[in-house]
Parts: structure tokens; sequence; C-alpha cells
């Protein structure tokens, strides 16, 4: 598209600009840029090498609608990965190629674009501790005997303290019990969402959380409170009693139903 000459010294002042971060000898740059070219808005921030560090956005919180992370050649780790954080504290979802994850690398393969559309910022994490998430079979496949199932069948639940983050897949559809422990790390965390894809037979189906006792964790969200939680396109569950526990274990089960209003 044509940028106008507001949009281009805008983004100059920024630094923003697409064009790739000068790279000199013993260059361990570390840039996130946000950009959303249907508004004409772009902002870049910058990180230390080697450490934490969570930033809000250079300039503008967005809305963005894509992201991408530059390293220089001498950064520590070539797999550095980022988060991006939405005004909720919630992990943005983004999508590169086939790639689905709520991190992000650089990799030379250029933008990753936010699955769900333009999203404010609130948030950028780089962390070296951050992993790649699962990657999901391409026909989450379920069990033998089990009904067959294609297109979006992607079960994930997100976890999150508001800066640490993890995501876990489930593989079976939805159509049977899974029992999974959280990716990367177990905590603490403060709330959970649960992301079930369009194409999912249960679009009702619940999950549930276990402390380090193997006890059910009691969340809400709204006027509800259960110890399942569902997706319904109503965002994270927070948690209660206490408000931040170690989660050991993730259930999913398509036995599961709300608990009756009390």
């Amino acid at each position: 598209m044509q940028y106008s000459t507001l949009f281009l010294s805008a983004l100059a002042a920024t630094g923003a600009l697409a064009v790739p971060t000068p790279q000199f000898a013993g260059d361990s740059s570390i840039t996130v840029v946000l950009e959303n070219q249907a508004i004409e808005l772009g902002t870049q921030t910058q990180f230390l090498d080697g450490m934490r560090q969570a930033k809000p956005p250079v300039g503008s919180s967005g809305p963005f609608a894509t992201v991408e992370l530059r390293l220089g050649p001498n950064v520590k780790k070539a797999t550095l990965r980022c988060q991006v954080l939405d005004k909720n504290n919630v992990p943005i979802t983004v999508v590169r190629g086939e790639n689905v994850d709520i991190t992000f690398a650089d990799g030379g393969k250029g933008l990753w674009k936010f699955q769900n559309g333009a999203t404010e910022v609130s948030q950028i994490i780089c962390d070296p501790a951050f992993v790649q998430g699962p990657k999901a079979p391409a026909t989450n496949a379920p069990a033998t005997g089990a009904p067959t199932t294609g297109g979006d069948t992607a079960i994930r639940v997100q976890l999150t303290d508001g800066n640490l983050a993890t995501q876990t897949a489930f593989q079976l559809a939805g159509l049977q019990v899974e029992t999974q422990k959280p990716v990367g790390s177990s905590g603490p965390f403060n709330s959970v969402s649960l992301s079930v894809g369009a194409d999912v037979q249960k679009q009702g189906l619940r999950c549930q959380i276990l402390d380090n006792m193997g006890k059910a964790i009691k969340v809400q969200r709204g006027q509800n409170i259960d110890t399942t939680f569902a997706d319904g396109g109503a965002g994270p569950w927070k948690f209660l009693n206490p408000a931040t526990s170690e989660v050991s274990k993730i259930i999913c089960d398509p036995a599961f139903v709300k608990a009756s209003a009390v």
C-alpha cells in the first residue's frame, strides 16, 4: 500500500519502518516490531540480551495486527522467544505459516500475524526461558474407535500470572478424557483460559486444573464460579482461594458439566 507522508514520518520517529535492523560487529540487539498497516501504525521496542524483560510498547498500545522479532547476530540465544499480552494481560495467539503459538521467535522468517485480528498490546515480554509451544497433529486424530474429525480441532489451555504464561495443547479433539502437565512451567499462575477450535465436536467441552495436592482449583469468570471451565469466547477465568497457585495437571473431559447455580 502507499504510505502517507505523515505515516512515514511517524514511523521514522519511532524507528518502526519495515527495514532490517542495522547489524554491526558485536551486535546483540533485540527488537520487537509491532505494526498495523491498515491504520498506518507501527512501533519498535528494544530489549537487553540474556535476561527476562517486560515492557509496554514504545509510543502506542495499538491496536496492532502483526509482530516481528529481530535479533542481532551476537544475541546469546538465537532461538530467543518473546510474547505480547492484550489489555487483559492475556497472551495474544500469533500465527506464522503453520505455526500457532503464544510466543514467537525470529528465525529470519518475518512477521507473525495476530490470530484474532488487530488487538491492543499492554506488554511485550522477552524471556530466554520461553519455549516453542507443542504442535497439534495435522488431523488431531482421535483414539481408535472414536469418530474422525477434521478442520480446526485444536484445544489449548493457557495459564498465566499476567507475565509468565504457558499454553498446553490437547490431542484427542475433545472426544475423550485427556490429562497433561502444563508445558514449560507449573507456575504459580492466577488465571486460565480454554480455546476450543471451531470443529471440535463438543463445543461445550470443559477442563479442570489441579494444584500440587491434586485438588481442583476453583475459578471464576463473571458470576460463574466452578471447578471446571469452558471456552465460550468470554476470556480467562481467575483463580480463587488462593488467588495464585501452582498447577500440577490439566484435565479435559467431555463428561465434565457446569456446576449447578448455588
